[in-house]
């Protein structure tokens, strides 16, 4: 059976923009069948202790979850992963997205595009020459001819498509996430299976394989 995770979260702690409560969200995320998370704040990530405490407080130990955050580039948005937190403040607001991939991959960590052909949130044709390590093919916040543009995207740069909610609304977790084949369980993990490409997207209605 797959591990579920959905990879694209905001809370109402460090992003604004974002009405779910964090104190809710990882007992929501149960409820629509997720085995794990990801956080991921607009330019702040949360350290490993408020993850922990979070955890913690939800009487949910099994549950999986980690911090990445999504940078504001020059062009779209840039979702993070496997950085410290110490490592993911030197990145402020504003640079191009080729430095912030090269920038992350020199740290050890990987970068996907997030919804990276959605309206007035996307990216131009120098995307085609950006070592991203996946696209964002699936959200809550893509309409459907947007997701099959990311997918064929995708496709011709022949790299994968992940799937996640890029929640801001408690009803929104789980809408879309990724299922991995391998156990995912750290961090590292979640970076290898990232890069190993072993994964599907699925939204909440999808049957678990």
């Amino acid at each position: 059976m797959g591990i579920r995770i959905d990879l694209h979260v905001h809370t109402s702690r460090y992003s604004p923009c974002s009405r779910i409560d964090p104190a809710r969200l990882v007992n929501q995320a149960q409820r629509a069948g997720l085995d794990g998370l990801v956080i991921t704040e607009h330019n702040r990530q949360w350290p490993q202790e408020e993850l922990d405490e979070l955890v913690t407080r939800s009487q949910a130990p099994g549950f999986i979850l980690f911090s990445g955050l999504e940078y504001t580039s020059t062009q779209g948005d840039v979702l993070i992963y496997g950085l410290t937190p110490e490592q993911a403040d030197v990145f402020q607001p504003g640079l191009e997205p080729e430095e912030v991939v090269h920038r992350v991959a020199d740290l050890g960590g990987l970068c996907v595009a997030a919804h990276p052909t959605r309206a007035g949130a996307g990216f131009d044709e120098r995307i085609l020459n950006i070592p991203f390590a996946a696209l964002e093919v699936a959200s809550a916040t893509m309409k459907e001819h947007e997701q099959r543009l990311a997918a064929r995207l995708a496709a011709g740069m022949g790299i994968p498509g992940v799937a996640a909610s890029d929640a801001h609304l408690a009803k929104e977790i789980g809408a879309c996430c990724t299922e991995f084949d391998a156990a995912v369980r750290s961090a590292k993990d979640l970076h290898d299976a990232l890069r190993s490409g072993r994964f599907r997207c699925v939204n909440r209605s999808e049957p678990r394989t």
